[in-house]
């Protein structure tokens, strides 16, 4: 699904031929007609993608609120559709029925009557929504390529730029794009004519404070059963599903949770994983993908990914307006496009395990300041010589009595290949440090904030804008299980003396998957690392070299000869299996110099 339009504030009435003009750019291919719809100031287009059915969710009941979705939530289209329901809704409950909407969504909801427009997104939905403002009219649109076509100014957001190279974002509402701001995932936009836009989170989420007495594991295991159950459930129903299967702890559980209900009525009609391979390669993951297959009895189909295509990244980044994918992602075009080839416009990922469930030592301050001194000495492990008591005493001291780390690092990032001189004048220090007193003052605890982690999600954002691209491109809704509502609000609730055990990452995850996995897997430690597929791919192109004469380096941000010295080292320890000596200086921090370059070298984008 892919919607935009513009909403006058000057009087005039929102032009139809704008948006589907604007409609007419997007990536997402359309599985059904266009809609237009006029209400007063505002103009909407929208389109269904191949994923969500033939008929855009798209609600205009005569003389009523309007509302558009892009996404999906229980009920289907029997029940009028995500927007049908907004529009029931809405008149009762306001803006609070959206922190009850289930499902992965992005929308828009005007009111005719008071020319009002609320735009939203669920929480940490992988949706998008993206805004231009002025004083005359507001633009917006699921893909920035909307808002070129309908003329706005491209030019570059150096203090984000800045960031962008560090991967240290400070906002979740910036982009690289001067007044192009996206609505965060659990907030909404209102604008209103007359009034300057406010943007505020809605989401109770936000309310849920990890407690520090500890639940019984298999309490823990069964409710987060019960919530990834009813998530995969909602996800599939009835529907015939493809799954991203790297044969990980995730994207195991999904397949193998999806293959049992597929058995039962209202499950999933059909359920296929796709595996990619690289035979020889030492991110082969083919024995962990052979045993999910003969555990579950689901047969799996199993692609080999070709090459980074640049020619055909560069195009794609001219015609979206987002940063090239990074190779890994980029490899996953044989998945989705296998998905097409079998007919399935629904694909299942295991993204979120990792963010809700891993389970860290950020309940161990909250332990120490409460003075419940022995959970948090037997968290520190289990050795009793002096060697092992003074090594669990470090761990205790650093883990339960540090400050609160800052950024993804603990501290604002200083890349030796970014020239300073560049840096002065965009007052970053001052902008890490506003969004870290702002992350304090959102949340009670220490834990609670750390189970957010709001600085790498923000770290994040350039790579998930071009990930949602990717996949509704290829015409599959990307969806994910472990970022539904329910499933955050368990792993919210589940204390950290539960999430956590030493030596063991996502303990109530194996407990409570473990009949759906085989042994193998539940028990398996650590994943696949495809650092290789990366150095493959900018090694085929010149290596880091090919910066010379692109912008980052012509424009004086980036000292080339640094760069190439960091990705040598970064490149020899990637092919010895090791970490390079800075991690921080690792090949992602150096990827973002070819992808940001490469985007400002093809998007037509004015630094």
């Amino acid at each position: 699904m892919s919607f935009c339009g513009e909403l006058r504030l000057d009087g005039k009435p929102g032009s139809t031929e704008l948006a589907a003009t604007m409609l007419a750019t997007s990536a997402t291919p359309a599985g059904g007609p266009v809609h237009l719809r006029a209400a007063g100031p505002l103009a909407v287009a929208a389109a269904p993608g191949p994923g969500l059915g033939a008929a855009a969710d798209l609600a205009h009941p005569p003389n009523g609120l309007l509302a558009v979705v892009d996404g999906w939530s229980t009920g289907g289209p029997g029940s009028g559709g995500v927007s049908g329901r907004v529009v029931e809704s809405w008149g009762r409950y306001g803006l609070t029925c959206l922190d009850h909407l289930l499902g992965d969504w992005a929308l828009a909801v005007f009111d005719p009557a008071t020319s009002r427009l609320v735009l939203a997104r669920s929480p940490h939905s992988m949706r998008r929504l993206v805004v231009h403002h002025t004083g005359e009219r507001l633009l917006f649109g699921t893909e920035p390529s909307q808002l070129r076509a309908a003329g706005i100014p491209l030019r570059v957001d150096e203090a984000v730029l800045a960031e962008t190279l560090t991967r240290d974002l400070t906002s979740l509402h910036e982009t690289l794009l001067l007044g192009v701001e996206r609505v965060p995932a659990g907030h909404v936009l209102e604008v209103v004519p007359g009034r300057a836009p406010s943007r505020r989170p809605f989401t109770s989420l936000l309310s849920v404070v990890p407690p520090l007495r500890a639940t019984p594991l298999p309490v823990a295991a069964r409710e987060l059963r019960t919530a990834l159950d009813a998530a995969v459930h909602d996800a599939t129903s009835r529907a015939s599903v493809a799954i991203g299967l790297s044969g990980g702890l995730d994207s195991s559980t999904i397949t193998g949770i999806a293959s049992r209900l597929a058995a039962r009525d209202g499950g999933p009609a059909r359920v296929v994983p796709i595996s990619m391979v690289f035979p020889g390669r030492s991110h082969d993951e083919s024995r962990w993908v052979d045993a999910v297959e003969e555990h579950t009895g689901t047969a799996v189909l199993r692609v080999k990914p070709e090459p980074y295509n640049w020619d055909r990244w560069r195009q794609w980044t001219a015609d979206t307006l987002d940063m090239p994918p990074r190779p890994n992602l980029a490899l996953a075009e044989a998945v989705s496009a296998a998905a097409r080839q079998e007919g399935l416009g629904v694909l299942l990922s295991g993204e979120g395990g990792d963010d809700w469930l891993t389970g860290w030592r950020s309940h161990w301050p909250g332990l120490w300041r409460a003075g419940r001194l022995g959970p948090l000495w037997r968290q520190t492990g289990a050795g009793i010589s002096p060697r092992s008591v003074r090594t669990r005493l470090a761990v205790a001291r650093h883990h339960a009595l540090a400050p609160f780390p800052r950024g993804i690092a603990g501290e604002r990032l200083t890349l030796p290949w970014i020239r300073p001189r560049r840096l002065r004048g965009l007052d970053l220090d001052g902008r890490f440090a506003a969004a870290d007193a702002a992350d304090a003052a959102l949340f009670r605890s220490y834990d609670q904030r750390e189970r957010w982690r709001l600085a790498v999600v923000r770290s994040s954002l350039p790579l998930l804008d071009t990930a949602r691209t990717f996949y509704t491109g290829a015409g599959v809704d990307w969806r994910h299980p472990f970022h539904d509502r329910r499933v955050i609000e368990v792993a919210l609730s589940t204390p950290g003396l539960t999430l956590y055990r030493p030596g063991e990452t996502k303990p109530v995850l194996r407990a409570a998957a473990g009949d759906v996995l085989p042994e193998s897997v539940r028990t398996r430690r650590g994943k696949a690392r495809f650092d290789l597929e990366l150095v493959d791919a900018v090694e085929d192109a010149g290596g880091i070299g090919m910066l010379a004469g692109g912008p980052l380096v012509e424009d004086g941000w980036v000292d080339l000869g640094i760069a190439e010295a960091a990705w040598a080292t970064a490149v020899a320890a990637a092919r010895d299996g090791r970490m390079p000596p800075e991690p921080q200086h690792g090949l992602v921090a150096l990827w973002q110099l070819v992808g940001l370059d490469m985007w400002l070298a093809r998007s037509g984008v004015r630094l």
